[in-house]
């Protein structure tokens, strides 16, 4: 008995669901096509020219003030039909480490620039949260110096040091980057960007390699990781009709 009255249960809310969605139906229709019309009429339009972004990373900082090296960075990116983002990343970075097994200390302090493009995935282009993948080219021209403690040489009778003094290096890599961007309140976004670099070429100084690069990072002999966490203010002026029935 109970198993039957379970189905029947089942039986009456289904056919309740679908009386209702008719009347839903029905009375859709019956406001007529003016209010179709209004929605098939008054679908924005993307501008090839949405605005741009200007952002600064508090990674870099923070970095600086927990560890041995750090930057400071800003950027700009352009708005392309709110899909294809030109950028321009700027920054100064700087380092000063002492091997704890040497005792050899690394520092410089030196300027550096990417440029690239970022690609929104996301396949609603009128929102202003962004899911997106890019690309980098980075330089950095910069001079470091390494500094060592006297080690005495038993067979001259001396003492000598590591001292290495502005030493030049230029220094050329690539990046494929990976991130989110999130509206916070108003113009203003918040960002995380995950990053994959190689280093391309350094060349300068014959007699050493520099430790760290100017917005690179840590040199090695494959590949290695970086990140951002951004605070940007987005200006998009770019949409026509914005206003739209739902």
């Amino acid at each position: 008995m109970k198993l039957k009255r379970n189905i029947t249960l089942a039986f009456m809310c289904i056919f309740l669901a679908h009386k209702m969605s008719a009347q839903i139906t029905d009375s859709t229709y019956n406001e007529g096509p003016r209010k179709y019309i209004a929605e098939v009429t008054e679908q924005p339009e993307l501008t090839f020219f949405q605005g741009f972004t200007v952002s600064a990373d508090l990674f870099g900082p923070i970095q600086y003030l927990m560890s041995d090296y750090g930057n400071i960075e800003g950027a700009i990116r352009l708005n392309l039909k709110n899909t294809y983002f030109p950028i321009v990343e700027l920054g100064l970075s700087s380092c000063e480490t002492i091997d704890s097994n040497t005792d050899i200390k690394y520092s410089t302090t030196a300027p550096y620039g990417r440029i690239g493009f970022d690609v929104n995935l996301l396949k609603n282009k009128f929102q202003e949260n962004r899911l997106f993948v890019g690309l980098r080219y980075g330089i950095s021209k910069y001079k470091y110096d390494y500094e060592g403690p006297e080690v005495s040489d038993p067979i001259w009778n001396g003492a000598y040091g590591l001292n290495i003094k502005d030493a030049n290096a230029t220094s050329h890599w690539g990046e494929i980057v990976m991130g989110v961007q999130v509206k916070i309140w108003r113009n203003l976004h918040m960002g995380w960007s995950l990053r994959l670099k190689k280093d391309f070429s350094t060349t300068g100084n014959n007699n050493s390699k520099p430790y760290y690069i100017p917005g690179y990072g840590k040199t090695s002999s494959g590949a290695s990781w970086g990140g951002t966490y951004n605070l940007i203010f987005d200006v998009n002026w770019g949409m026509k009709n914005r206003k739209t029935n739902q």
